[in-house]
């Protein structure tokens, strides 16, 4: 996982917080683990669609993007 300091500073679109991670999805690695504990990522689930959120707002819990988008 990049720290902030290094990835690209974004914002939620709902409330506007930079609390943001990414959402991640296929069976978890037990780095992976650690990282949804810290709260670093959030685990996604195994099954990814087009319509699957990439993006998590920590403060709000809205969550935004879209793989089908890219």
């Amino acid at each position: 996982m990049t720290s902030g300091k290094n990835r690209r500073e974004l914002r939620c679109p709902e409330c506007g917080s930079t609390n943001v991670v990414p959402i991640v999805y296929g069976l978890p690695t037990p780095e992976a683990g650690e990282e949804a504990e810290r709260g670093e990522i959030v685990l996604g689930g195994c099954c990814v669609m087009d319509d699957s959120s990439t993006r998590h707002c920590r403060d709000c819990e809205h969550e935004w993007g879209r793989f089908g988008d890219h």
